[in-house]
Order: structure tokens, then sequence, then C-alpha cells
């Protein structure tokens, strides 16, 4: 036996490989103990946005242009009504244009005695700002919620309360962009969608064309300000509102919109909805390979533990923490990630009532 050696390296290969697969055994069915976990604190994400300019067709395309122009002409001012030009815009706007940039801090304007102010060059906070909504441009998720503000204020502006509109023309609307670039045809059908989904416009399909109206919610999502996002997640029905845990029995009341969690029939949808809108946008959040598996694989459990048969609160629990601390450790804050996130805590509210 004196030459037999023991492989060191492959047993502690063996032992990694078995202990990761019980982590995942025990990911997707733990053992159960039971626990009580407090909903967490979210807190707010600040993200990087100094101007809004992602609203602002014309002067978002006019910013990454001066970025571009100043990459290949360093140290030399740029005249906008070149870009105006190769936009199709008119010359006259130059001026407003490069007095609009230079409030929010963006440019310097090259003034002289003739007194044109088409003349600029960046600041460093305008350079900034270009690459900011370049980034912002690959966010699926900030794309998302832009284009169903414009979308819906769009139609309503278009159209009036009563009027119908060819959705197939938005795509070729200037206006209809995000950080100034372009809405595809297939954003804004898929937004279309989710807006008639939500009782938010009418949808009309024919052989030519497919129309939208607004409803008199969708007036009042608009009438209401801020983004549709807010409003749907603000919308609460109205009447009575019974929020009773751990209840196996008959609610008494007037019995009109009663929220009832407990262990049997507990309503966890809008969780496996949240799980499912992780899964689908975590290739966009900017992480490793590794730490977007193991995003997905705990997406996975709280999909699973939301949709089975008789869901247990204390497991749903632990699955929407792992999840929650998985997303709020991504380093770069991004419109998308906050949407994401707010997504997650409002489903929270929505199941269990705090």
């Amino acid at each position: 036996m004196s030459g037999f050696k023991v492989n060191r390296r492959a047993i502690e290969q063996l032992q990694k490989e078995i202990a990761k697969e019980f982590e995942r055994a025990n990911r997707k069915h733990p053992v159960r103990v039971p626990i009580k976990l407090d909903v967490p604190d979210l807190g707010g994400l600040l993200l990087s946005s100094t101007s809004g300019l992602e609203s602002e067709p014309h002067l978002s395309r006019l910013l990454i242009w001066l970025h571009e122009s100043v990459r290949q002409r360093p140290g030399r001012f740029a005249d906008i009504r070149t870009f105006l030009q190769t936009e199709h815009l008119p010359e006259d706007e130059a001026d407003n244009m490069a007095l609009k940039l230079e409030k929010l801090g963006l440019v310097r304007i090259a003034r002289s005695l003739a007194g044109g102010l088409s003349e600029v060059y960046p600041t460093d906070d305008g350079l900034l700002e270009a690459r900011r909504l370049l980034e912002l441009r690959r966010d699926a998720i900030a794309r998302f919620g832009h284009a169903c503000d414009r979308l819906l204020r769009g139609v309503l502006r278009a159209g009036g309360t009563a009027g119908t509109v060819d959705v197939a023309g938005f795509a070729n609307d200037p206006a209809c962009s995000f950080a100034g670039e372009p809405l595809t045809g297939e954003e804004v059908a898929r937004v279309m969608d989710y807006l008639c989904e939500n009782g938010l416009v009418h949808l009309r399909s024919s052989d030519d064309c497919t129309t939208a109206q607004t409803t008199a919610t969708g007036t009042r999502c608009v009438l209401a300000g801020g983004t549709v996002h807010d409003y749907l997640n603000r919308t609460q029905p109205s009447g009575d509102t019974y929020n009773i845990t751990n209840s196996h029995g008959f609610v008494a009341g007037s019995q009109h919109h009663v929220t009832q969690n407990n262990n049997f029939g507990l309503d966890a949808s809008k969780l496996t909805e949240f799980a499912q809108m992780v899964r689908q946008f975590s290739p966009s959040l900017g992480t490793s390979d590794e730490e977007r598996d193991q995003l997905v694989l705990d997406a996975e459990v709280l999909e699973e533990t939301t949709s089975a048969e008789r869901p247990e609160p204390s497991r749903i629990r632990a699955a929407y923490q792992r999840v929650h601390e998985a997303l709020t450790a991504i380093g770069a804050a991004t419109p998308g990630l906050t949407l994401l996130i707010e997504t997650g805590q409002n489903a929270y509210h929505a199941t269990f009532g705090s």
C-alpha cells in the first residue's frame, strides 16, 4: 500500500459540488421550520438623472451629438445648426436649444458680438449626462415605463377622450423615443397591450390597422400627473377593506372588497408576477454571470413558492427576502432597478397587507 496516493484535489472538488447541490436543493425545498420575518425597509435609491432629458427627444440627441463631436474634435466648439440640418429641424431653434442646455449647466455658449448663440461646448456635467443617456437607452425596464407614459399621453393628445389613433403611426413619430432613441414598433405594440390589459386604452384591430382610444381610467391617469406605474400602484378599490391574517372562516362586514390573508387561499399572484419580471429583466441589470444565475435561481424559488397550491407565508417571505437582498446588492442604481425593487415592495404589500 506504500504506493497508494490520495487525490486530495479531486476530493475537495467533489465536496464543493456536493455542497453546491445541497444548497440548491435546500433553496427549492427547504426544511420547514416556523419563522417570522418582517417586511424589509427598502429605503430609496437615488437615480443618476440630473436633467430629465430622456423625455426630450431633440435635446437628448443634441447632447449625445455634442458628446460625439467632442470625442472627434476635442477642444473645439460645435455649431448646433449643423445638428439641426441633419435632423431636418428649423435652424432658428438653435439659440433656444443652446439656452436650454446652458440653463441646465450642460453646455457653455461661445458668445460673440455677432449675437449668435449656436456655437457651444459641453461642460463636464454635459458629458456625464450624455453618457448617462447612452447607458439609459439599454435599460429595458426604464424604456418600458417611459413608453407607457409617452404613449398613453400621446393617444389622449391625438385622439382626445373619444377619438381613435392609429397605433402604427406612433412608431414613426419623432417624439416617440427614449433618451433620444426612437422606440421600436415591437415596443409600441407591447406597451399598448399592457395599457389595454390595465384598462387605460381600448384597442381595435382590423385587417388594415390597429387603433387605440383612451378610456375614462386612462384619462384620469394622465390628468392625475405622475407616471402610469405610480397611478396603477396607488389606485385602490373603494368601499370597505378588511385585512385579516391567520383566519380560516367567515369574514363579517358589508362584504365589499374584502382582503383576507390567511394560511390557505393566500393570493400571492402579485409576487409570482414580480418573480417572473425579475427573471425576464435579469440580463439587463449589469450583474456578473454568477450573480445573475443566483438571482434567477432565487426568483425561480419565489415563483415556485407563490404559485404552490397551498402557498406558505413563511416560505414566501424568506424567498422574497433573498430576491430583495440580491437586487439591493447590485452596485449601480438605475431607473429600471429602482422600478423593479418598488414593484417587489408593492407586490409584497399586496400579498400580506403590511
